[in-house]
């Protein structure tokens, strides 16, 4: 029966979304633990808030988000004194009750949804229909409340005698001082959240984008190359620097972030700042989306039009090609080579004008027309005026002859030289 009754009780906690958990704890010791400018900033309060101090003294009750295995651990880890108080026993704790209170009578009560401190306290109130306030107006309420208002109101709790809270605290600070502060790595390591990274020469990346690395973290990764995974701790609320701990590394690493636009903001506004630059709008996603498959397409049926035109090889072969061209090399077949004569111009250099090249024959005004030269006569060489002049009206092999002498053409005038192209008389060809 009583196993049934725990194993019920576990349940209805778990269900319970009003239970504080050890993140919720953890996430306190942090706020408590740090500089609040940021809050001051943000908020727009006119006060200076409270300096950071380190934590002494934790008293707690059998609340879930206090007593378990991670806060205990991180309480440890902090150096300070951790006391199990009895459980509604406001004289176990009277500085935390009387902070409670006050903040309800002035405050919560006021704002729009309030429940009250127990069930039908506001009998007929909906609080589901008044609660109109979301989590960034009540912060900016509260936090403005605990650094403007709270300070400067008196406190009549034991030892105050009506003095407020700021002008006690100045004095507390230049007489007896108050907790140390942590140390960041110390705080980072105990309070923070952990992530098991694999480091390369860029870094550490915690979350799936954002860097961190130090000159540090690298002269200790060549000193223990077999560190293959390495521990990193992070601040949400300060992005700015990261603990690194190496194993078998005697002392912990600080590490610098890379990117230094996270550097002012906290991890959950660094996710949705991301996440508002990948938003879209679905009208401009489309037309970028077919802008780039026009142009990819354009660029595909270019190559594929070069490639018919140069006749280039496909980067693949078929099981056909490749069948057929293995019967033709295993069986000992020979290619052969096409030449191209040499007297023919190659494919691209048929209009080049070089005077050593075979293909160009030279035309002049004092010299008559030839096609080539009769390289079969041993003095054609020697010879420079000789020339191989072919008859337009025959189809014999044209003679050589001398370039002082000119024949006369039949019909013509005499001492006129040899001409080609339109005629001169065209009467005289009818």
């Amino acid at each position: 029966m009583d196993s049934c009754c725990e194993s019920s009780n576990e349940r209805v906690l778990q269900q319970c979304p009003d239970q504080p958990k050890a993140e919720a704890t953890l996430a306190l010791l942090r706020m408590a633990t740090r500089d609040k400018t940021r809050e001051k900033v943000v908020y727009n309060c006119e006060n200076d808030p409270a300096p950071v101090v380190g934590i002494g003294h934790i008293k707690n009750d059998n609340g879930p988000g206090l007593r378990n295995s991670s806060c205990v651990s991180a309480y440890m880890g902090l150096s300070a004194m951790n006391t199990i108080v009895r459980t509604y026993s406001a004289t176990d704790k009277p500085y935390i009750e009387r902070m409670f209170g006050t903040t309800e009578a002035v405050l919560f009560k006021l704002i729009h949804g309030y429940t009250g401190r127990k069930a039908g306290e506001l009998p007929g109130y909906d609080a589901k229909a008044n609660g109109v306030l979301d989590i960034d107006e009540l912060t900016a309420i509260l936090t403005r409340f605990m650094i403007d208002e709270y300070p400067s109101m008196q406190h009549f709790g034991f030892g105050m005698g009506g003095r407020r809270p700021i002008e006690v605290l100045k004095q507390v600070q230049s007489q007896r001082k108050g907790f140390p502060v942590m140390d960041p790595s110390e705080r980072r390591i105990h309070l923070g959240w952990k992530q098991q990274v694999t480091p390369n020469d860029e870094g550490a990346r915690v979350f799936g984008g954002i860097w961190y690395n130090s000159d540090d973290l690298q002269k200790k990764l060549e000193e223990y190359p077999e560190a293959r995974k390495i521990d990193v701790f992070v601040d949400p609320d300060d992005l700015s620097l990261a603990t690194a701990i190496i194993p078998r590394a005697k002392d912990p690493i600080t590490l610098e972030i890379q990117t230094t636009v996270f550097a002012d903001m906290t991890l959950p506004e660094v996710l949705n700042l991301m996440e508002e630059v990948r938003k879209e709008h679905p009208t401009l996603t489309d037309l970028h989306e077919d802008l780039l498959a026009r142009v990819r397409l354009q660029r595909h049926e270019k190559l594929r039009a070069i490639g018919v035109e140069r006749n280039l090889p496909r980067s693949y072969s078929t099981v056909e090609e490749c069948k057929a061209k293995a019967k033709s090399v295993f069986a000992g077949a020979r290619v052969m080579r096409p030449q191209r004569p040499s007297c023919n111009a190659p494919v691209g250099r048929i209009m080049d004008v070089d005077a050593d090249a075979p293909w160009v024959l030279p035309i002049g005004s004092d010299e008559p027309p030839s096609d080539c030269l009769d390289e079969n006569q041993p003095d054609a060489g020697a010879r420079s005026g000789a020339r191989k002049i072919a008859d337009p009206g025959s189809d014999s092999i044209p003679s050589t002859v001398s370039t002082g002498s000119r024949k006369k053409k039949e019909g013509g005038k005499s001492g006129s030289p040899t001409r080609y192209g339109r005629p001169e008389d065209v009467g005289s060809l009818e």
